[in-house]
């Protein structure tokens, strides 16, 4: 880009012009950046050298005063000037026609009337009119302009943030500046605001400059307003609300931006809200709609009025460590207690049978990353547990009702959660419900889905990711009638596809071992292929072949010392039965079990032995 200043004489006066080209164009226009009047009349240029002036781009020049009257061309389309550059001007004149411009003869506007640009000639007066057609007043519109009153014919006028700066306006307004219907600007910091009545409107910057102590309003703030009041950007911030009038929309939603907010006040008979202590209820109490973030206190019994806890009701409370809910509480909302850190007790209501999913869209589990809660005690009637319920809080035990039917995604996801005991009524659980349990108890022929449940990765990957590592777990798989206990494996170091004979072991009415040993060539690690190999010696006959009856073949003393180690003695003497040791390793076992005190081991070992010794062929029995 390349750039050349001119000295153009036009009407008396002297400008100077700024003339730029670049590769993809040629000289074809200009921009005014400077000038020399000696007229009051104020022509500007509208063609240079047959090129047109389009820009009129002025700021950090000396004020113009001789200049009473100015005439804007129909060529220049952008203006971009400080406000006060002409300190005497009296009249602005815009050519027939324009196509960006048009004005009262004070101030510059828009082409239909409906913006106000710039204050110009109505900034040097002690009191300006802004016109009731303007519907909007942009920025820097009245910046610098020495008039003190303003008049807006149009109440319901709104105005960008910056269009009062610096001026004589802003300056003489008090505490707070009103631009017709519209709070505009709360100027200073004050203990407690008390906004006019006939508000309707706060703007969105209104407390961008300071914050009250206590807002007491007509008019429900936006969202955009709590960023400031006491979002995360609010570097003081209001402790309480006043919602006084009767009819006010509140967009209660929108509370929970504000971060500081202590306690909450609505006025008596308003429609579709009350308050108590600080908390917002339905008009009939029977909903609790918002707790405030900023409240201190620990304990919060809810009141037996209430039949449900809103969605978000609870959301991102920092101080609540018990909530005791009474027996009318039915239902809870999607994410009530979302992010509540200091959580650490929840006395659920004896009627609740669901805890709703999280949202497809957001986060939103019921109590998703609550850190302190580590102890669960679900309600007796549950019957659903939604996903993403218990997702990354502190919880590190949980007593799961019976009657409990379904489990959503990510339910019990929560990292310090390492043991879990299933319902027998348990029918199905969601992908990554059980995310970081190690050992699982469970009946056989429910609990659908088990092995997904635990074999999963996080919720913001995807199940393509390479080089996952699932967890490993180790499912006491229980019969429904009797005390027989089955170990069902679940190995971390499984090949991803060969995890679906996983599946189909378990999610039938019984396990399917001849699934269920099929994954055994699959698993990477061989601590828990031996694992795998180990559980199959009661299991299988030492006649049966198996997957691994080679690897058992190959690995015998290996095996047998680990099942010594782990004093594993049934399974051992189930092992030595299959005839797999030579002698040279049976003597080794016998003196790890004279070592270890094993005179089981030891003496079925001799008893081997002998016969092994013998010349008969009858076969050893334990």
């Amino acid at each position: 880009m390349e750039s050349r200043e001119i000295l153009y004489e036009f009407q008396d006066n002297r400008f100077v012009l700024e003339q730029q080209s670049g590769w993809y164009s040629q000289w074809t226009n200009y921009t005014l950046k400077k000038m020399i009047v000696t007229s009051p009349r104020l022509s500007l240029p509208d063609f240079c050298e047959g090129n047109p002036v389009k820009r009129w781009y002025m700021h950090g020049v000396e004020p113009l005063p001789m200049v009473e009257e100015l005439f804007i061309p129909a060529s220049l389309t952008e203006i971009s000037i400080d406000n006060a550059i002409f300190p005497g001007l009296k009249k602005v004149e815009v050519e027939a026609g324009h196509s960006k411009f048009s004005t009262d003869g004070k101030m510059l506007l828009s082409e239909d009337g409906r913006e106000l640009l710039y204050s110009l000639a109505a900034g040097n007066q002690e009191k300006a009119v802004v016109p009731g057609s303007v519907r909007k007043i942009l920025r820097n519109a009245f910046s610098g302009t020495i008039c003190s009153e303003i008049v807006f014919e149009n109440p319901d006028i709104s105005a960008e943030r910056d269009a009062f700066e610096d001026s004589e306006w802003m300056k003489r307004q008090g505490d707070y500046c009103i631009v017709g219907n519209l709070f505009f600007r709360l100027n200073r910091s004050v203990e407690r605001l008390t906004v006019p009545d006939g508000i309707r409107r706060l703007h969105e910057s209104a407390f961008w400059k300071a914050v009250p102590g206590h807002l007491d309003t007509p008019v429900m703030p936006s969202r955009s307003n709590m960023k400031d009041l006491g979002g995360r950007r609010g570097y003081r911030q209001c402790g309480e609300l006043t919602l006084r009038a009767q009819t006010i929309k509140s967009d209660i939603g929108a509370l929970r931006g504000w971060y500081g907010l202590r306690a909450v006040h609505i006025a008596e008979r308003h429609k579709k809200y009350c308050s108590a202590g600080g908390i917002v209820f339905s008009k009939d109490r029977r909903t609790l709609e918002f707790y405030p973030h900023g409240k201190t206190e620990k304990i919060y019994r809810i009141p037996d009025s209430v039949v449900k806890i809103g969605r978000l009701a609870f959301r991102g409370q920092k101080c609540l460590e018990e909530v005791i809910m009474p027996d009318s509480v039915a239902t809870v909302g999607m994410g009530a207690f979302y992010q509540c850190s200091a959580l650490k007790r929840v006395v659920f209501s004896g009627n609740i049978r669901e805890l709703p999913d999280a949202s497809a869209y957001q986060n939103g589990g019921v109590f998703e990353e609550c850190g302190a809660l580590k102890e669960v005690v679900l309600p007796q009637k549950l019957q659903y547990l939604g996903s993403y319920a218990f997702y990354a809080s502190g919880l590190r035990e949980i007593q799961v009702n019976e009657g409990l039917r379904q489990m959503g995604e990510y339910a019990l996801a929560a990292d310090m959660l390492r043991k879990v005991s299933l319902p027998a009524s348990l029918e199905r659980l969601g992908k990554g419900a059980l995310l970081y349990a190690h050992t699982v108890e469970a009946y056989i022929g429910t609990a659908k889905g088990l092995v997904s449940a635990v074999n999963a990765v996080l919720p913001d990957l995807t199940d393509k990711c390479a080089n996952l590592e699932w967890n490993r777990c180790t499912v006491s798989a229980c019969h429904k009638r009797g005390n027989k206990v089955e170990i069902f494996l679940i190995p971390g170091s499984l090949k991803r596809n060969a995890a679906y004979h996983l599946d189909m072991a378990w999610n039938g009415d019984k396990i399917d071992y001849a699934e269920y040993d099929a994954c055994f060539e699959a698993i990477q690690d061989s601590c828990e292929k031996m694992e795998f190999a180990e559980l199959g010696i009661l299991r299988t006959g030492a006649e049966e072949e198996s997957p691994y009856t080679a690897y058992m073949r190959r690995s015998a003393l290996k095996i047998a010392m680990h099942l010594l180690e782990e004093r594993q003695e049934k399974e051992f003497l189930a092992f030595l039965q299959r005839g797999y040791l030579s002698d040279a390793a049976l003597s080794k076992l016998l003196k790890i079990t004279n070592q270890k005190q094993l005179t089981a081991c030891s003496a079925y070992i001799l008893k081997y032995q002998n016969m092994q010794g013998s010349k008969t062929k009858k076969r050893f029995t334990l």
